[in-house]
């Protein structure tokens, strides 16, 4: 069996896993197909900013912000280029009472 890291088993834990994917280890296609999908479905639970800070600043900025809300990256956030999308609209209004109205990276 192969061995996972300490931080492949924090973003990937296996209760998680085993309930998407019946296994601890699918293979990365699988992983890949599960969160696009997670993304496409999220649509709805949209959070759009227009910023001049780079992207990767605004996703480390915006991962810090739901890392203290004990948010989960993949599982109940993603972001893309100045998009973040929940997984539903109860952490969206979570995410947006926690920033307030003013929230700037």
């Amino acid at each position: 069996m192969q061995q996972r890291s300490k931080i492949y088993l924090e973003i990937f834990p296996d209760e998680l896993m085993l309930k998407a994917f019946g296994t601890t280890m699918p293979s990365q296609a699988a992983k890949n197909e599960y969160f696009f999908n997670c993304w496409m479905d999220w649509k709805n639970n949209e959070l759009r900013t227009f910023t001049t800070t780079p992207p990767s600043m605004f996703k480390t900025s915006v991962k810090e912000k739901c890392n203290q809300l004990g948010l989960r990256e993949f599982w109940d956030y993603q972001t893309r280029g100045f998009a973040i999308r929940f997984k539903d609209a109860e952490l969206l209004a979570f995410f947006r009472i926690s920033v307030g109205d003013g929230w700037t990276i």
